[in-house]
C-alpha cells in the first residue's frame, strides 16, 4: 500500500513538472528566416534568449523561470520566442551585430531586425514578466528612450532613467549617456550625483572613473574607504581579464600606475602577478616574480617565505639559481621559527636541488618538530620517502 502511494506521488510530481514545461515559454524550432517571416506575418516582436552552453545563469533561467505558466502565457501571446546559442550558427552573427557581451542577454527585435528593447543577466519570474510588458509598451521600451534622446531631449531626470536602461542592456553604451546627464549638472558632488557616478561607472577608461580617482576622498567620505577601494579594484580586474580567465599584465601595470602612487603600484602589480602565475601554474614565471617581489618587499613574518619556497617545490621549479634563493628564505624562516612547516619547506627545496643529505636532514628535523607538538606529519613522511629514493 505504501509503495503504491509512493508511486502515485512520484507520478504526480513528474506530471506536474511535465505540465509546467508545457505551460512555460514555447521556443520555436524554426530557422532564423522562418522566425522573421512569422514575426512579420503575425506583427509580433521576436524575443531572443541569447545564451551559451557554459552560462550557469542561462541554465537557471531554463530550469526555474521559462517553464512558469505566468511567463508562458504572456510571452507566447506577445512574442515569437527563440533560443539562440551565441557561439553557433546565426547566433554568432547576431552576437556581433547586436554587441552581445554578457549572458544571458534578452533581445526584443522587430521583424526588420530593429532592437526595441534589451537587457542582460538573470531575471526572476516577476522581472522577466515586467521586462516583457516593457518591451510591448512603445512608451517605455529602450527604443522610446533612444528616440527621445535623438530628438534632443536632455532633461536631467530623463537622462538618469535612460542611463539605467542603457546600463541594463550591457552593450557598453551607457557611459556616454551618463556623461550627457553630468553635463547638465553644475555640481557633481551632490549626494545624488555622487551616488549616480558610483553606480554607473563600469569602465576604467571613462570620465566617471577618472572623476572618482581625482575626488577619491569625497567618495570615501560618502561610501566608506573599503567600498571605494573594492570598486576600483573590481573595475581593474574586470578590465584586464578576458573571457578565458587570462590577464593582460601590461594593462594591469598601466591601471595600477593610474590608480596608485608608484611604489604602491609596483607592489600591488607584483603581488597580483605572483597569485596569477601560481593560479596558472607558470612555474618559472612565478619563481622569478617571487624573487623580485621579496627582494623589494621583505615580509614581516619570515614564514611567508617558506610558503613561497614550498610553492617552488609544488610547481616543479627547475631553475637552480631561483631554487637557491628559496633555500635562503627557508633558512630565515627556520631561524625565526623552527617549525614543522618551515623545515619541510627547506627539505622540499633541497630535494628539488638534488641535495639528498641536506634534504634528509631538514625533513628529519621537520618530523622531530611535529612529534614535539603532536602534529600530523603524514605528508612530511611522504616527502621523506621521495628523498630516500633519490
Amino acid at each position: 500500500m505504501k509503495k503504491f502511494t509512493l508511486f502515485i506521488l512520484l507520478l504526480s510530481f513528474l506530471s506536474t513538472d511535465i505540465f509546467a514545461q508545457k505551460e512555460g515559454i514555447k521556443f520555436t524550432q524554426q530557422n532564423w528566416n522562418q522566425v522573421i517571416i512569422q514575426a512579420a506575418k503575425e506583427d509580433k516582436i521576436i524575443f531572443i534568449d541569447a545564451y551559451t552552453d557554459w552560462c550557469q545563469p542561462c541554465k537557471k533561467m531554463d530550469k526555474q523561470v521559462f517553464p512558469q505558466k505566468l511567463i508562458g502565457d504572456f510571452y507566447n501571446k506577445n512574442f515569437v520566442n527563440v533560443k539562440l546559442n551565441m557561439e553557433k550558427g546565426i547566433g554568432e552573427e547576431l552576437k556581433k551585430k547586436y554587441d552581445v557581451f554578457f549572458f544571458p542577454t534578452f533581445l526584443f527585435l522587430t521583424a526588420d531586425g530593429t532592437i526595441v528593447h534589451r537587457i542582460a543577466g538573470y531575471q526572476s519570474v516577476p522581472k522577466l514578466l515586467e521586462l516583457g510588458k516593457t518591451a510591448v509598451d512603445p512608451s517605455k521600451r529602450l527604443s522610446a528612450f533612444e528616440e527621445r534622446f535623438e530628438k534632443g531631449d536632455r532633461d536631467p531626470k530623463f537622462l538618469m532613467q535612460y542611463t539605467d536602461v542603457r546600463k541594463a542592456a550591457m552593450d557598453g553604451t551607457h557611459n556616454a549617456i551618463a556623461e550627457e546627464y553630468l553635463a547638465t549638472q553644475e555640481d557633481w558632488t551632490t549626494k545624488e550625483n555622487l551616488k549616480f557616478i558610483f553606480k554607473q561607472v563600469d569602465d576604467t577608461d571613462s570620465k566617471l572613473f577618472d572623476y572618482i580617482l581625482e575626488n577619491r576622498a569625497v567618495f570615501e567620505k560618502q561610501f566608506k574607504t573599503s567600498k571605494v577601494a573594492g570598486k576600483i579594484e573590481n573595475l581593474i580586474y574586470q578590465k584586464v581579464y578576458d573571457d578565458q580567465g587570462n590577464a593582460s599584465l601590461d594593462e594591469l601595470d598601466r591601471l595600477f600606475n593610474k590608480v596608485y602612487e608608484p611604489k604602491v603600484a609596483e607592489q600591488a602589480s607584483s603581488r597580483f602577478k605572483l597569485n596569477y602565475f601560481l593560479e596558472k601554474k607558470s612555474s618559472e614565471k612565478y619563481a622569478a616574480e617571487a624573487v623580485k617581489y621579496y627582494e623589494n618587499f621583505p615580509p614581516r613574518d619570515p614564514s611567508e617565505l617558506s610558503d613561497v619556497a614550498y610553492n617552488f617545490y609544488d610547481l616543479d621549479v627547475s631553475d637552480k639559481k631561483l631554487l637557491k634563493k628559496a633555500v635562503k628564505w627557508t633558512k630565515k624562516a627556520v631561524k625565526s621559527d623552527p617549525s614543522l612547516f618551515n623545515y619541510e619547506a627547506m627539505a622540499a627545496v633541497y630535494y628539488k636541488l638534488g641535495k639528498k643529505r641536506k634534504a634528509r636532514k631538514a625533513v628529519n628535523k621537520a618530523i622531530d618538530a611535529a612529534k614535539k607538538k603532536k602534529e600530523d606529519f603524514s605528508e612530511t613522511q611522504e616527502l621523506l620517502e621521495k628523498i630516500k629514493a633519490m
